[in-house]
């Protein structure tokens, strides 16, 4: 994650719901835990990524 991605989530509502997925669950694992630590409350993460859902 970038600090482009960090100016991105600061711009976010903390306040709302967020759903993060990406393919195998672990940066949107890891973008969780940093926006978790910048206050934001309403995280899911989608464990395992798209790669544990079958389609």
């Amino acid at each position: 994650m970038g600090s482009s991605f960090a100016q991105k989530v600061a711009a976010l509502d903390k306040d709302k719901t967020y759903f993060v997925y990406c393919r195998s669950g672990n940066r949107s694992g890891n973008a969780c835990e940093m926006m978790s630590k910048d206050g934001f409350k309403n995280l899911y993460n989608l464990s395992g990524g798209m790669m544990n859902w079958p389609y």
